[in-house]
């Protein structure tokens, strides 16, 4: 039995658990983190962070260093049927997963954070607060924070009976070799294509196709060029010219997970996607778990001791903006993928000629969030 029962148990080191590592690393609060992996790996995974991930990254002190090595596009631009539909002024990071994962892990370095690889989390004591890991490593600890993803064993653990059902959409993603200075988004029936810088000479490309065939649920899962080019059959060729049979392509099934009621259990709290996975339409996954190491690791710094009420306050502070970013991501999901020709026209020209209708609800909702905020008004 190794005795941290001082500390907060972090059980995954992906977006959520780092940065819920450094900020209670920051405020002197005895944290501990474990990662089921070996080291760190994108799977030549893109990610875009909005100005409510944005102000995360300032407050851990590395958005410099994040936007020294990643694009900050000026525009989006929206494409159908092949022609420039409109475009809209962004305020976003496009960066690869690495490049944060990095700079998260070089903070919580920096500060002498403590993290164990190769901890596979095996079975969880959740009145004793007690973890074991492969290799019958056991740890005795204060409280456990789960950020370890869609699959979280965590999350089975209190959520068991409610299995993951096939969202009718799966996705394409691949980096290739391209200069790009803003983000792209082609519409088509029964598809989207987003493209957007993460260097200055890479893209990320990203394909979701609303299809019948369930690929499986794994970021690692790859696929071929001639697959690709059948499950793209109505797009216009233009908009992933620069793919070939030589470009690593990875494809993987995107399924929902119902609500669940209670992101809290007894010592333990969920953050991330192991909280929250949603299909993946408005890029807000990352942010979303920005935020919520935000808000759960300053409420933890201003109750101190009192895990009880930092729980209950950041359940009533996420829940319900949980569900309203996670309906709405479907709901951008069936407008990205309308097959109707009139209803497709409708969408056009609501985006060409009424833009403030069509973005105005991401940028309140959603961009305009600030978590520091969120805990200073909460009654």
């Amino acid at each position: 039995m190794n005795n941290y029962s001082n500390h907060i148990a972090i059980i995954g080191a992906g977006i959520a658990g780092l940065a819920l590592s450094c900020i209670l690393k920051k405020a002197n609060v005895p944290v501990v983190l474990f990662e089921k992996s070996s080291d760190f790996s994108d799977y030549g995974a893109g990610i875009s962070i909005s100005p409510n991930g944005i102000k995360v990254l300032k407050y851990l002190n590395i958005y410099n260093e994040i936007i020294s090595v990643s694009p900050k596009p000026k525009k989006a631009v929206f494409f159908s049927n092949n022609k420039k539909i409109n475009s809209f002024d962004i305020n976003v990071i496009t960066t690869s997963r690495k490049v944060l994962y990095k700079f998260l892990y070089n903070k919580y370095k920096s500060l002498d954070g403590e993290i164990f690889f190769d901890h596979d989390l095996c079975d969880v004591d959740f009145d004793k607060a007690e973890l074991k890991f492969s290799g019958d490593k056991i740890y005795k600890v204060k409280h456990i924070a789960a950020c370890d993803g869609i699959k979280s064993l965590c999350r089975k653990k209190i959520d068991y009976q409610k299995e993951p059902v096939y969202s009718g959409y799966s996705v394409w993603r691949a980096i290739v070799e391209k200069k790009q200075q803003n983000t792209h988004t082609f519409l088509g029936p029964n598809h989207h294509i987003v493209t957007y810088p993460i260097s200055n000479s890479k893209i990320s490309f990203v394909a979701a196709i609303k299809t019948s065939k369930k690929y499986k649920e794994s970021w690692k899962s790859s696929g071929t060029y001639n697959e690709l080019r059948n499950d793209l059959t109505f797009s216009n060729k233009d908009s992933y010219s620069f793919i070939n049979e030589n470009t690593p392509l990875f494809k993987w099934g995107v399924y929902i997970r119902p609500h669940i009621k209670n992101i809290t259990y007894k010592n333990l709290t969920l953050l991330g996607d192991a909280a929250h996975p949603i299909v993946p339409f408005i890029g807000q996954g990352g942010c979303l778990a920005l935020e919520d190491a935000y808000i759960f690791g300053n409420l933890l710094i201003k109750y101190g001791s009192d895990i009880n009420k930092t729980q209950n306050t950041y359940e009533a502070l996420r829940i319900k903006r949980i569900k309203t970013i996670a309906n709405m991501s479907l709901r951008q999901g069936h407008l990205n993928h309308i097959s109707n020709p009139i209803i497709v026209y409708i969408r056009n020209f609501v985006m060409q000629y009424f833009p403030s209708l069509a973005i105005g609800s991401v940028r309140k909702k959603i961009w305009n969030y600030d978590p520091e905020e969120e805990i200073r008004n909460f009654k």
